[in-house]
């Protein structure tokens, strides 16, 4: 679509939207989306896969919400009522992104018909990557890129991890600099702290004027004389009241902690300029929870560090603020129903104490900090919207939520100093999303007995209602290279026989001793908690002592680090204060699985009999049981048979056809079995029709068939004189109204099968430790009733099936036939979940592994090999070109899928089907026919004709 085109139709729709809509959440959102997909170059939004009124399985006694549209992997859209304050729902938008799984969009979008709120809470969470004005569209759309039918990357206007990581690595680079040169490197630390406070409070208003920027860019002509103005103005920012006069007249005291000593720095020439170049920084943009560790991380790594660092994602920080803060609060306040209930939360909220032991920069404080405040709003909005009095402005003004009932531990002083300012800067930010800026927030508050320097394996822990965080990691191997030999001793001697293979470890069984009953704890740690001595020093312990996982994501790459996998575990203390539902994530956190219990070692005990049937599985039928003959000797012919009845007969040939049975298929060369098949239900119009075919079937089917109907009628008889009531059965007279047809020709499937050219078979009972032999089959042959036949057609779909993965799903969910797995379709296909959304690249190169594999058996049948001597060959060691290609397709279909090989297969099965069964419009449906790439090969089993 060009842009001009594009720019029309946005205009088009931007017109039309004012011209008839009135902003109705309710009665107009539906229509408003269709249009804006069709202003995109879609269809609509149907049409695009989209899906409206969505079910999201909410986490909480609420039980199901709805997304008003979700079109995966691409974008979930809330809508709002016209002119409403979109900030307010945020959260809602947030919960339905993190339970939108499988398939996850990436892009989460608000609207209130008159702007779009733009989220990659995988990038950002706390500020929309953009705000699109809706009269802005047509010039803004990049903004929305990926709505375009063909996606391409949207260009974001209000990037801030962007923002935040420019603005660390200029100030790191000051710091290194004067470190380099001999100054002391606290007194450098403390300076640039405080200059970083002095840009932040400039451009948040918390100075009456850009005092800080104006001396180092103007009045400062070089770092003497920035010595001295710097010096003035920190001087006045730590003297109580307000500067009565002089050149930084209206300064407000800020505190006596970061402030309590003043000791400038003389800047160099090339200091003085990066301190310039950090001035035109929005420091309002910058994001307090990650500059301090960008921050940090930089001091002795570089610049270049600082671009390329990573940090604790605030997504993941969710992932434990979510469910040890934000859910038991917002459980509450939904329950509350007056205003006394509203203002007993407020109080609770005043008393109430978040620990991190291990704080760092003050990520997590600064997140759950946002959050306790965001939920203090909503308590004060509901308070307000119950109130009949306007005397408001008072509670409204006083915060119950304080920076200082949020305490830290760490044995990084310069950290520690980090943690404090995040807290600072997130008390004015707070301050003015929630409170429109009317809360007075100087002084700020002195977090020197709050966030303290202290080791949290040996120095006493703050009391605390809930302990959260991110606790160092470090393998037992380099634990003396990296902390000292000393250092071990003492943990040795302080924690004897702690077996542990990483660092992590110690902190569980503390943070757990530390919880009063009923409080909650969720660190993200290293994967290794999950297994052997660390598992058994860590999440045994919590299990031992009435500690119940709740929730917890098994295993998932660190956003810290690419090459580190984490566990992220959350937990009560107390067992009957666990929720009902546990909810384990599985596949990197993109399947949910609800379970009774979540073990200690993470891994779902799975059960697969819980899997549900899948409506998109079962409607159309395409798993079908081949035709049952009843009696095989008359229906079943040799080819020498069946030639000389069509010789005979010319009128029955229409209705012999070629057939194949499973051991055939797996044991034989070719087709050399044929079976009569009348679909006729009249008598008459049979004898006329194939008058050799029914000769053959009077003479060797309808005496059997008269004598299983006159044994049936004399049970039915006696059953009658013993209970009148008895209910006669009529299995075999039905059979006798129609001798010359079948027991059962699937009718079903011969109709699904018309349309195809080929199908593919499976032998109903498979061989108990031989991997499952598929095969194409040309539609002209029958298949009898030991096949399995799925009406697919398909290099993808074969492939698949032909899986590992298919198989663990068969072997679980199948019946048995005395030690031999046999494939139920109402058990293992009706349940069975396929790839949701595999990639173009995925189905291809799945579809180019089954044509190799069909090209090497046909080879192997060519020589004489039957495709179960093929497969038998497996069943031993040994290098072979077949088992390559298998192992080559697990490899293929597991990437289709997604999942993590880490987490249990059948457990991420069994979550996907569950989430298939919850969410319909949302599954993906069997089979490869409208994908692309899926068809690369045309073999099929065909039969030589009779003549």
């Amino acid at each position: 679509m060009q842009p001009i085109e594009l720019r029309r139709d946005l205009t088009d729709f931007v017109n039309w939207r004012r011209a008839h809509l009135r902003g109705d959440e309710k009665g107009e959102a539906q229509t408003f989306l269709d249009r804006l997909f069709k202003a995109f170059g879609h269809a609509g939004a149907i049409e695009a896969g989209a899906v409206y009124e969505d079910r999201i399985k909410r986490h909480d006694y609420l039980g199901v919400g709805y997304a008003d549209l979700v079109w995966k992997p691409r974008v979930l859209i809330e809508m709002k009522k016209g002119r409403v304050d979109l900030s307010r729902h945020f959260r809602q938008a947030f919960e339905y992104w993190q339970e939108c799984v499988p398939g996850r969009p990436r892009y989460v979008v608000l609207c209130n018909f008159d702007e779009f709120w733009i989220y990659d809470f995988d990038q950002q969470l706390d500020a929309p990557m953009d705000v699109v004005k809706i009269d802005d569209l047509p010039q803004r759309f990049e903004a929305l890129a990926f709505m375009l039918p063909d996606e391409e990357p949207p260009i974001f206007g209000n990037d801030l991890v962007e923002v935040t990581r420019e603005a660390a690595a200029t100030v790191s680079g000051v710091f290194r600099s004067m470190v380099a040169r001999g100054v002391d490197r606290l007194e450098a630390q403390r300076f640039v702290l405080q200059s970083v406070v002095a840009m932040f409070a400039e451009d948040v208003g918390l100075l009456p004027s850009h005092f800080f920027t104006r001396t180092v860019q103007a009045d400062a002509k070089n770092g003497r004389e920035a010595y001295d103005l710097l010096g003035s103005l920190f001087h006045e920012m730590n003297t109580p009241g307000r500067t009565s006069g002089g050149r930084f007249e209206g300064t407000q005291y800020f505190n006596g902690g970061l402030f309590a000593e003043i000791q400038p720095i003389e800047m160099n020439e090339d200091e003085l300029k990066a301190m310039r170049e950090a001035c035109q920084t929005n420091w309002a943009a910058v994001r307090p929870e990650i500059f301090g560790t960008l921050f940090e991380t930089s001091m002795d790594k570089g610049e270049r560090h600082a671009y390329g660092a990573h940090f604790t994602s605030q997504a993941d920080i969710m992932q434990v603020v979510g469910p040890c803060i934000i859910r038991p609060w917002q459980e509450r306040i939904d329950a509350a129903k007056t205003i006394n209930d509203y203002e007993r939360l407020l109080l609770d909220m005043a008393s109430y104490r978040v620990l991190d032991p291990a704080c760092g920069s003050g990520n997590f404080l600064y997140v759950a900090y946002r959050e306790m405040r965001r939920l203090e709003a909503e308590v004060k909005r509901r308070i307000d919207e119950r109130r009949k009095s306007q005397n408001k402005a008072a509670q409204a003004a006083f915060s119950y939520v304080t920076t200082d009932h949020f305490l830290g531990l760490d044995n990084n002083r310069f950290a520690v100093e980090v943690a404090k300012v995040t807290l600072m800067m997130a008390k004015k930010l707070a301050a003015d999303e929630l409170e429109g800026g009317q809360e007075d927030v100087l002084p700020l508050d002195n977090l020197d007995g709050t966030i303290l320097w202290g080791d949290a394996l040996f120095d006493p822990w703050p009391k605390a209602d809930v302990i959260v965080g991110n606790p160092p990691y470090n393998g037992r191997r380099k634990m003396v290279d990296e902390l000292g030999a000393d250092y071990c001793a003492r943990l040795d001697a302080t924690y004897p026989d702690p077996g542990v293979s990483d660092f992590v470890t110690y902190w569980f069984p503390l943070a757990h001793k530390a919880l009063p009953d009923g409080g909650r704890a969720g660190f993200v740690a290293t994967q290794a908690i999950r297994d052997n001595a660390s598992r058994r020093k860590s999440l045994d312990y919590i299990d031992a002592h009435d500690g119940v996982i709740f929730d917890a994501v098994s295993v998932k790459p660190w956003s810290g680090d690419a090459v580190v996998h984490v566990s992220i575990v959350n937990w009560v203390k107390g067992s009957e204060h666990a929720p009902t539902e546990k909810v384990l994530w599985l596949d990197q956190g993109q399947l949910r699985l609800p379970v009774d219990r979540i073990p200690p070692t993470l891994r779902a005990i799975t059960d697969v009999s819980k899997a549900r049937s899948l409506p998109q599985n079962t409607r159309p039928k395409r798993n079908f049981q081949g035709q049952t003959l009843g009696i095989v000797k008359a229906f079943r012919l040799t080819r020498d048979e069946a030639r000389e009845m069509v010789k005979r007969d010319s009128g029955s040939a229409a209705y012999v056809h070629p057939q194949i049975s499973a051991k055939p298929m797996l044991r034989g060369l070719g087709v050399d079995t044929f079976v009569i098949d009348l679909p006729h239900t009249d008598g008459v119009v049979v004898a006329a029709e194939a008058p050799g075919a029914l000769a053959r079937l009077r003479e060797m089917a309808l005496p059997d068939r008269k004598k299983a109907a006159a044994k049936e009628k004399l049970n039915n008889q006696k059953a009658l004189a013993a209970n009148p009531k008895a209910k006669p059965k009529a299995h075999h007279a039905n059979f006798l109204n129609s001798w010359w047809r079948q027991a059962y020709r699937r009718e079903d499937m011969l109709d699904a099968l018309e349309p195809l050219d080929r199908y593919i078979a499976l032998t109903r009972v498979a061989a108990e430790g031989r991997m499952s032999v598929y095969q194409f089959v040309d539609t002209s042959i029958r298949p009898d009733d030991s096949l399995t036949v799925f009406t697919l057609d398909d290099d993808y779909s074969f492939g698949v099936l032909s899986s590992s993965i298919h198989r663990a799903w068969f072997d679980e969910r199948c019946s048995k036939l005395k030690v031999d797995p046999r494939y139920t379709s109402t058990t293992v296909w009706d349940s069975f979940p396929w790839p949701l959304n595999p990639s173009s690249d995925s189905v291809a190169k799945i579809a180019g592994l089954v044509e190799d594999i069909l090209t090497l058996r046909r080879r192997y049948l060519t020589s004489g090999v039957t495709l179960g001597a093929q497969y038998d060959a497996l069943r031993t060691p040994g290098k072979a070109h077949l088992r390559d290609l298998h192992d080559a397709l697990d490899a293929a279909v597991f990437e289709a899928y997604g999942f993590s090989k880490q987490d249990d297969l059948l457990a991420q099965l069994l979550a996907l089907n569950l989430a298939a069964a919850e969410d319909p419009e949302q599954a993906a449906t069997p089979g490869g026919m409208d994908l692309d790439g899926a068809y690369t090969s045309t073999y099929r089993l065909a039969a030589e004709p009779l003549q």
